[in-house]
């Protein structure tokens, strides 16, 4: 059974909050000082000083930690949230001196907020009630994916989009009418072939052609993973297309604020905030609970702070460099992530034109590492996601389904097998699905886009499958039984051939 002291200090700010809240038992107090200290993510080292034992003593019965199903005390229900925070299983020695530290901090926090407040004009009150709103918000079982709730209509292109993909055997050509809800019924595309199969050059193509017959009207962004753009060589297809071209580490970066994607309504906020903080969880390595927790209140409180405008990445790492130093926590993952972000990545002038208001082709060149580069597509795909999801479906005329934007995502597979960022690929697939978003995905294999998880050859109706290596017919079938387009290739001894190039 526990049994322990806290200190003298702890007991005389106990006493004198109690008091000024009227309380009936300290305890409240000391519950809501705890998650005072524990939601600023406060950790205290191993070689903590132990507080001393002068002060008020609790015991099984003074029900310090509540009661709360079948009247049965929450002492696990407090280890399991103090194991979590500190990542480790902590005995019950440890819980007792890192609970009482936790319980001063908490109390020092609450009384330096009472000491700069009005306690005459209700302000000891409001101090409350922010952190309470901010929790029942966070415990909505409302699921909301825009960033606003207003509705508005974009640009769209309403006409036939057509474009070829070479010729058949007897020499017509092979025209696609991509948003002839006729022939489709889905808009997107996936195609897939190894390395020097031709992937990206078709790619290209296809992008001229629908540059060419939309009047560029209809804007695109590729991102090259690969980052083997060079735009001397690109120079005809970026003229033809009005395509600007940029390099990440080249070029400073891009102009683009990736805190775009989170909503400035206090009431869509924290849905986009837990977003914008799971966008940056999946690709940065082991970002646990406590840490998320951490970035989405510095976030928050970045927000709250900027009175209804968008702060950048370097004022993010700021806060949160700050926020470190402050609770002696040590540089982590998370830490080092963010600042990996404030090197040049994001241009985040709030003068920036909005990016889908042009063609853009994004080189990620291997200078960056991994983390960044899958984490900078995902957070302009959040973006997208956000800005889309927030506007009215496309209205079909008559057999026509009108258009208003081009993703194109090479090296498909690296997103493919990450778990979190497969179920973020099949939501922008199935939301944009009616915004009149094309979103094609290249991969090297077509095994690539059928996952234990999901299908995510049943959201393309435009599957194009170059050489591959594997060429065993279930894969094969299976990306391309719902809508084949298959160039020049014939059975043979069990195993699919390329007759041709494109």
């Amino acid at each position: 059974m526990i049994r322990f002291k806290i200190d003298s200090e702890s007991t005389e700010l106990l006493d004198r909050i109690t008091s000024i809240y009227n309380f009936k038992r300290d305890t409240i107090t000391g519950r809501i000082a705890l998650s005072l200290s524990i939601e600023k993510g406060r950790l205290f080292l191993e070689n903590e000083n132990n507080l001393p034992q002068n002060g008020r003593e609790y015991t099984p019965t003074s029900n310090i930690f509540g009661r709360l199903v079948n009247d049965i005390d929450n002492f696990t229900l407090y280890k399991t949230i103090f194991d979590q925070h500190y990542n480790k299983e902590l005995t019950e020695s440890e819980f007792i001196k890192l609970y009482k530290l936790h319980l001063k901090d908490g109390l020092e926090i609450w009384n330096n907020k009472l000491n700069n407040s009005d306690i005459t004009k209700g302000e000891h009150i409001s101090l409350l009630l922010k952190p309470i709103k901010k929790g029942l918000t966070l415990r909505s079982k409302t699921v909301k994916t825009s960033s606003s709730s207003k509705k508005f209509n974009v640009k769209e292109f309403e006409d036939i989009l057509t474009f070829e993909l070479g010729k058949t055997e007897e020499g017509e050509n092979i025209e696609f009418k991509i948003n002839d809800l006729r022939e489709f019924d889905n808009r997107n595309i996936a195609i897939a072939g190894m390395a020097g199969s031709g992937k990206t050059q078709l790619m290209k193509d296809i992008l001229y052609q629908i540059s060419k017959n939309t009047n560029n009207e209809l804007k695109f962004i590729f991102f090259d993973y690969k980052g083997e753009g060079n735009p001397e060589q690109l120079k005809l297809f970026l003229e033809a297309t009005k395509c600007e071209f940029v390099d990440i580490v080249n070029d400073g970066g891009i102009e683009f604020n990736p805190f775009l994607s989170i909503s400035l309504d206090e009431r869509q906020r924290p849905f986009s905030i837990k977003a914008f903080v799971d966008t940056i969880a999946t690709f940065v390595p082991s970002v646990g609970v406590a840490q998320k927790n951490i970035l989405t209140n510095v976030i928050t409180d970045l927000f709250d702070s900027k009175n209804g405008s968008y702060p950048t990445i370097n004022e993010l790492f700021e806060n949160l460099e700050e926020y470190y130093e402050e609770n002696n926590r040590r540089p982590d993952t998370l830490f080092a992530g963010i600042q990996d972000l404030t090197t040049n990545i994001f241009n985040c002038n709030p003068n920036n034109t909005d990016i889908l208001d042009k063609s853009l082709y994004l080189n990620l060149p291997p200078a960056l590492s991994d983390t960044l580069r899958q984490l900078v597509v995902f957070l302009l795909l959040r973006y997208f996601n956000s800005y889309f999801s927030s506007t009215n479906d496309c209205e079909p005329k008559d057999h026509i389904f009108p258009l208003r934007y081009v993703i194109v995502i090479d090296e498909a597979h690296i997103y493919l097998k990450n778990k979190n960022a497969r179920k973020a690929l099949e939501e922008l697939l199935r939301l944009l699905r009616s915004k009149g978003v094309i979103i094609v995905m290249l991969s090297q294999g077509v095994e690539d886009y059928k996952t234990k998880d999901f299908d995510f050859a049943s959201q393309v109706k435009l599957p194009i499958c170059l050489n591959v290596q594997n060429k065993t017919i279930k894969p094969l079938v299976t990306l391309l039984e719902h809508q084949a387009v298959n160039i020049n290739w014939k059975l043979k001894s069990k195993n699919l051939s390329q007759e041709k190039d494109l």
